[in-house]
């Protein structure tokens, strides 16, 4: 049993396992079972992993607790694991579990706040995040927003979905804001900067200026040029976090090359942090196009 969960295992599974109490208390004698926590133990002829000490924590405070905040993030590898403590959620009707090395906090979470990743119950990547807004730097946070949209483990939509569920929370108006900002929409315009940066990009390297969303073989595309074959779409954050939206746009792609039409596509960071290249890479392209 111990060896399906990463060398840890609690004595009420071993009970539950037909296991009697005085044989698993034989073996914590002559140490084939280590303790780790109260009824908690580990094989004593293996090395624990990090993995098997927080799983050993989550089973010291009770069967419907989860690893949560930053020692969840780092479970799910969105952030450097903290040297200690282990933090976990169990349930408010709980009663008081203080543990050596465990900060226990106390949540009524709805199912689709909690999982299990690796083995380990542990908060989803949404409540996750929420959890770690409340808590850590924003430079942090982002940090751990961009792991998650890189690793494609973080939906946009779940993400507002859990907020929503959790509206009292006090992650939820950090990380609402932190979304905003890297979507480069703000809270007062929502006018894409995006459309602004790139218009701006093309008046200043000298390219024609383009049209922006026009609607070209019933798909509406972010800019595009009269006589010219080449498009550009431009993504922002959510093209990241949204896995749906990735597969979305590229179906729209590959609709338009049958139409016989080029589509480049930039990320925000690149129209403003790398203007010469993106400049340089629409000029050939608009040439190439008008010269066929």
């Amino acid at each position: 049993m111990a060896g399906a969960q990463h060398g840890v295992v609690a004595r009420r599974q071993l009970l539950e396992a037909g296991v009697p109490g005085h044989v698993v208390d034989m073996r914590v004698r002559t140490r084939r079972l280590l303790v780790l926590h109260r009824g908690v133990y580990s094989d004593g002829h293996r090395q624990l992993r990090r993995e098997g000490h927080w799983l050993a924590a989550v089973m010291a405070c009770g069967p419907a607790a989860v690893l949560s905040h930053g020692t969840a993030a780092a479970h799910w590898g969105i952030r450097d694991a903290p040297a200690a403590p282990v933090h976990v959620i169990a349930p408010r009707r709980s009663g008081p579990r203080r543990r050596a090395g465990v900060v226990g906090h106390r949540a009524d979470l709805p199912d689709a706040d909690r999982t299990v990743h690796r083995s380990v119950p542990v908060t989803s990547v949404p409540r996750t995040l929420l959890d770690l807004a409340a808590r850590v730097r924003a430079r942090e946070l982002e940090l751990a927003v961009r792991h998650a949209a890189r690793a494609r483990i973080f939906d946009l939509g779940d993400v507002h979905a859990a907020a929503a569920r959790s509206a009292h929370h006090p992650g939820v108006p950090r990380l609402v804001r932190l979304l905003l900002a890297l979507e480069g929409v703000g809270t007062s315009d929502l006018r894409s900067p995006m459309e602004v940066a790139f218009v701006q990009l093309c008046d200043d390297f000298g390219l024609p200026r383009p049209v922006a969303n026009r609607i070209v073989e019933g798909v509406r595309v972010d800019f595009s040029w009269r006589g010219s074959t080449l498009l550009v779409e431009t993504d922002g954050f959510a093209f990241h976090a949204m896995p749906t939206a990735f597969t979305q746009d590229r179906r729209r792609d590959q609709l338009l090359a049958l139409a016989g039409y080029t589509v480049l596509r930039f990320t925000y960071a690149q129209v403003t942090g790398e203007p010469e290249a993106v400049a340089a890479t629409v000029g050939t392209m608009l040439q190439r196009s008008w010269s066929c």
